[in-house]
């Protein structure tokens, strides 16, 4: 595979940004190419996901493209003090991405992955543009906004004093305003460890996307906490399941120890 780091302006932030893209060594005759647009949690940039684990790896395997965008500490939002992050993402880097590589604009052919922060962006983003992506992964996600201000020291930047936009960017928010249709045709997967301190948080998400929602999630629940060592034991699992179709499907028995419960329907 080969390893792109982009540097360029963007129009929205008014500042050079990074991304991060892992592609086909070669693009010759390639049109179309599935894409995995995978989002970086707090703390983290768009080179966490290429330093931590073997991502390369399986996207060779699954010949696809990975997207991987640096979005700060934005919680993927239009921060009340900072730049556009949300607009940067949906208005600028996806749509140019898509003029810049042969990355497929199909429905069927773009996949959201995100961990942590990242999962909280992955889901926002399926719930305002579920016509985009066909299938979301996340692990260990940001389930309950009222977690930040303890994990955030300035949690302000981006929801304002006294937190006040925390409510109205819930994730529940955002489903409750999607198309009930449109989200059907998404596939959908949650992963979370027994011991991460947001366990309860994506427990109660879980219920509420299959019982208000009446969505099918694969919900991954297995031993580990909230950090690299589980989601590289995750990173093969989601690949088989985005891939499951395909003759490049990813094998990793060592990966499934562990696993506690999946349940495909509710």
């Amino acid at each position: 595979m080969a390893l792109i780091n982009l540097c360029r302006n963007s129009t929205i932030l008014e500042s050079q940004t990074n991304v991060q893209i892992v592609l086909p060594d070669s693009l010759i005759g390639q049109d179309d190419l599935k894409v995995i647009w995978l989002l970086h949690g707090l703390g983290d940039n768009g080179t966490g996901w290429q330093r931590k684990t073997t991502i390369e790896q399986f996207a060779l395997a699954a010949h696809c493209a990975v997207v991987m965008p640096a979005m700060g500490r934005s919680f993927y939002q239009n921060m009340v003090w900072g730049q556009r992050y949300w607009d940067y993402l949906t208005k600028e880097l996806i749509p140019e991405m898509r003029e810049l590589l042969p990355l497929s604009s199909k429905f069927e052919d773009n996949y959201l992955v995100g961990n942590s922060m990242g999962g909280y962006g992955a889901l926002k983003l399926a719930f305002c543009h579920p016509t985009t992506f066909s299938a979301v992964a996340v692990l260990s996600a940001v389930a309950d906004l009222k977690v930040v201000p303890s994990i955030m020291a300035d949690h302000e930047a981006v929801f304002g004093a006294k937190d006040e936009r925390l409510e109205q960017e819930q994730l529940t928010v955002w489903a409750q305003r999607a198309d009930p249709k449109a989200l059907a045709r998404i596939r959908w997967w949650q992963a979370i460890g027994q011991s991460d301190f947001m366990y309860q948080d994506n427990q109660k998400l879980h219920t509420f996307l299959t019982t208000q929602l009446d969505l099918k999630v694969t919900y991954h629940v297995s031993p580990g906490e909230h950090d690299w060592d589980y989601w590289n034991q995750q990173l093969p699992l989601v690949f088989n399941w985005l891939f499951a179709d395909q003759k490049g499907k990813i094998n990793n028995e060592t990966n499934n120890r562990g696993t506690q419960r999946i349940d495909d329907a509710h």
